[in-house]
């Protein structure tokens, strides 16, 4: 299957290694840990930027980032 470079290139930064035994929460978890810290790292750290490229509000940014310690 061939796919656009666009989607490829969202699908690879996006890449995290699964374990079906860890269950689906916390499949979950590591997904939006992921998502979470390549946004902010594209963001340089700024989390009303962060929050605005995932289209989120600054309040739930910041309580995900702190519910996954980061």
């Amino acid at each position: 299957m061939h796919l656009p470079q666009d989607t490829t290139k969202s699908l690879l930064y996006m890449m995290v290694e699964l374990d079906p035994a860890d269950g689906l929460d916390t499949a979950l978890e590591k997904f939006e840990r992921q998502m979470i810290q390549n946004a902010l790292r594209r963001n340089e750290s700024n989390v009303p930027a962060t929050a605005k490229e995932l289209k989120m509000t600054r309040h739930a940014l910041s309580y995900r980032i702190k519910k996954l310690g980061l």
